[in-house]
């Protein structure tokens, strides 16, 4: 599926995750109170609980912009999430009955200059996946977008960073985790332009109000389906 990322499945042994290759056309939403990010440890159960992993050569900087940036994009369309960062062994003991999504930032580039940034696939619920993305992939992108002719001398173009846009991919995943298809515009669409990046730069590019609705109503039937399951 062409897109920002395309589609792997995450397998999980003793230790260390295991990679199997699988990846609006409204105005972005901005609900009067959006739920900030929340400790994974939440008793909440609408919450999208997210694992953040990152190879060694990811700079740690950069991953956590990145979080704070994808965090902010679900928040703003009313989907509570909880993060943590797993960078050290320990970090991330596995919890029982939690099977959280997974967010692998990976400092290979893509073959060939693709410029699809990633990978990412559906667990055993819609609340479960993972989402595979690399980072000099979206590092090209960024660099390519700053240079477009439509929008050159654009002082949101010319930041030397693409730490919000990994993060703007995280969201736009995580956005398919939750049952969302490619749209025109926003956050969701396939390709992303120039003007889209100046748009996230400025705080104007998110899901859209249905984006933002869908995503809530797969987090509830999903927990509704998981408590008639656990019903004796």
């Amino acid at each position: 599926m062409a897109g920002w990322l395309a589609l792997t499945l995450l397998m999980w042994g003793n230790s260390n995750p295991v990679l199997q290759p699988a990846l609006g056309s409204a105005s972005p939403v901005s609900p009067p109170a959006p739920p900030a990010a929340i400790a994974e440890t939440a008793s909440d159960d609408a919450v999208v609980r997210v694992r953040l992993y990152a190879d060694r050569q990811v700079d740690d900087a950069l991953l956590r912009r990145a979080q704070s940036d994808a965090s902010r994009l679900l928040s703003s369309a009313g989907v509570a999430n909880a993060w943590r960062i797993c960078n050290a062994p320990d970090a991330c003991p596995p919890v029982p009955e939690t099977v959280p999504i997974v967010v692998i930032l990976s400092s290979k580039g893509r073959p060939s200059g693709r410029e699809n940034c990633g990978m990412a696939a559906h667990g055993t619920n819609d609340r479960e996946g993972s989402v595979v993305i690399s980072v000099p992939c979206v590092a090209g992108v960024a660099f390519r977008l700053s240079r477009h002719s439509a929008m050159r001398g654009n002082p949101l173009l010319l930041m030397p960073r693409h730490d919000d846009l990994v993060g703007a991919v995280m969201a736009h995943e995580i956005g398919h985790l939750l049952g969302l298809r490619h749209a025109p515009t926003g956050l969701m669409r396939a390709t992303l332009e120039a003007a889209d990046l100046a748009a996230l730069r400025r705080g104007q590019l998110g899901f859209s109000q249905q984006e933002a609705a869908r995503m809530r109503v797969t987090l509830e039937s999903t927990l509704a389906s998981q408590d008639m399951k656990a019903v004796p």
